[in-house]
């Protein structure tokens, strides 16, 4: 039997702490990817003196490694990392008083209350005995977005203000956070052989923000983060394991 290859697996991700150990690991959820990739920038010298021009020398001057990994699943704290944002866990409320649809309302517009997943929504105008809109006759409101679309108007005194129950949701902000310096562990079986257990260490790894994602697809949303393997100076400079990381078969 050769000694073939084929692994599935979970990947762990980690914060470090200043001596770069890993202080909790969290697992992003299924990963279909998890790649890494090694080249080095050579110089090659090319001797002048037999007319062959041959190369007699090669230098490295230069290494790098990427690692290449994409997540299937579409949690806060993913979508946090792929976005260099970080998530804010908002707390439900009620609001008394918030104008809509501005001085001149137009009949079919939608507008967005300041919150969504509302309930218990009152509208009322702005005369002196203000009246009160009714829901399906006066406006049409989509609860979960928090939108209101006005339907009949005649007769009454914008702007219309607006008393409501919200929901708690999770904002998630967009190049808030410096990109982090994380741990990655790969605990796998190679499928190949027998599941043979196989454990991979990626001790500093740094991903750039996401390329891409698309709201309105026919597909499972993935998140591809593509990312750079750096030197870790807390490991020492040895011949056996290194300052990268290191793959452990079991």
């Amino acid at each position: 039997m050769g000694n073939y290859s084929s692994f599935q697996g979970r990947a762990e991700l980690s914060q470090r702490d200043a001596n770069g150990n890993p202080v909790g690991f969290r697992c992003p959820g299924n990963v279909s990817t998890l790649k890494l990739s090694l080249k080095t920038d050579i110089i090659e010298h090319h001797e002048s003196q037999t007319g062959q021009r041959a190369i007699d020398l090669r230098l490295v001057k230069s290494k790098k490694a990427s690692v290449v990994l994409t997540i299937e699943e579409f949690t806060r704290e993913n979508l946090a990392l792929a976005l260099y944002g970080n998530y804010i866990n908002r707390n439900a409320g009620t609001v008394t008083g918030e104008t809509i649809g501005g001085s001149h309302p137009v009949v079919g517009d939608h507008y967005f209350l300041n919150h969504p997943k509302v309930s218990s929504v009152v509208i009322k105008d702005s005369a002196l005995s203000p009246a009160t809109l009714v829901e399906g006759t006066g406006y049409t409101l989509d609860a979960t977005f928090g939108m209101v679309a006005f339907l009949d108007i005649i007769g009454m005194t914008p702007p219309f203000k607006a008393n409501y129950a919200y929901g708690a949701v999770t904002d998630i902000g967009i190049f808030t956070q410096i990109p982090p310096e994380l741990y990655l562990r790969f605990n796998g079986v190679n499928t190949a052989r027998s599941n043979s257990s196989v454990i991979v260490e990626l001790y500093k790894v740094s991903f750039d923000p996401l390329k891409d994602i698309s709201f309105i697809s026919d597909d499972l949303n993935k998140f591809e983060l593509d990312g750079s393997l750096l030197q870790d100076d807390t490991k020492p400079v040895d011949a056996e394991l290194g300052q990268f990381g290191r793959i452990t078969s079991l």
